[in-house]
């Protein structure tokens, strides 16, 4: 699932598939079937038709009733916080809180930080393949356009912060760092997703949720577009490499087609 519409076309133009349209209660998804190493899993690809965590949380939790996935996978752009991450970088979400609900002092807003983690053994997995610079290097240079900088994009984990505003506020930002030292990029649909997959999960049938996203800005007023193509691009690339290596393995694979 993506927030926008370029995002998607991204994701597509990524996974390379013959996705076909279905359009089922007011909403429209894009099926494909995905092959790797002579096996294949079944792929529904979505976008929110407005901004924003509540959008998320509504299309993500339709999508997840009628599909039933065992992941549910977001990609795109986001926020960063300076001096942790660097434009172009790809966050791996290992929480999720939403930093607009709670208590409103004179001091300022103390978000309620509500959180939603995937389970420690995806994160482990997702470590386990990306300790070495080996897929970093894979999905840059699969880019195939120049770079709107020299730099080498890393991989980070940590937390995600969600809320329904752009932020340009660098002081907004350091109170919420101050809140959760973990925290790494900032956005406005993870949380919908997170919380969806969390609510339509049970004990037999889990939905992981899984956001990778690239960092485009710093959430200050030196925004520019300058990264949005290739932060599409990356974290797709990057869902792209995991699920070739997830569907190779017997066990993963039986998991998934379940």
């Amino acid at each position: 699932m993506t927030g926008l519409h370029e995002e998607l076309q991204w994701l597509k133009k990524v996974f390379d598939c013959e996705f076909q349209r279905m359009s089922v209660l007011g909403t429209s998804y894009l099926l494909a079937n995905f092959t790797f190493s002579n096996r294949s899993v079944t792929i529904v690809a979505l976008r929110q038709q407005e901004k924003g965590l509540t959008s998320s949380a509504i299309t993500a939790t339709k999508a997840m009733c009628l599909w039933r996935p065992k992941l549910a996978v977001m990609t795109g752009i986001c926020a960063g916080v300076k001096g942790s991450v660097n434009l172009g970088d790809l966050v791996v979400a290992t929480q999720f809180f939403e930093h607009s609900s709670g208590q409103l002092l004179h001091r300022g807003l103390i978000p309620l930080q509500n959180r939603v983690s995937p389970p420690p053994w995806v994160l482990d997995f997702l470590i386990s393949l990306t300790d070495t610079t080996k897929l970093q290097e894979l999905v840059r240079l699969g880019f195939g356009y120049s770079m709107p900088s020299e730099a080498e994009p890393r991989i980070h984990y940590g937390a995600m912060a969600c809320g329904p505003q752009v932020i340009k506020d660098q002081s907004y930002i350091d109170m919420l760092k101050d809140n959760e030292i973990s925290l790494l990029a900032i956005d406005m649909e993870s949380y919908g997703l997170a919380l969806a997959s969390s609510m339509c999960s049970t004990y037999q049938r889990p939905v992981i949720p899984l956001v990778v996203m690239g960092v485009c800005d710093c959430a200050d007023l030196e925004k520019t577009n300058d990264w949005h193509d290739y932060c599409s691009y990356s974290s797709a690339a990057f869902i792209r490499s995991v699920l070739e290596v997830a569907i190779g393995r017997d066990k993963i694979c039986s998991w998934i087609k379940e």
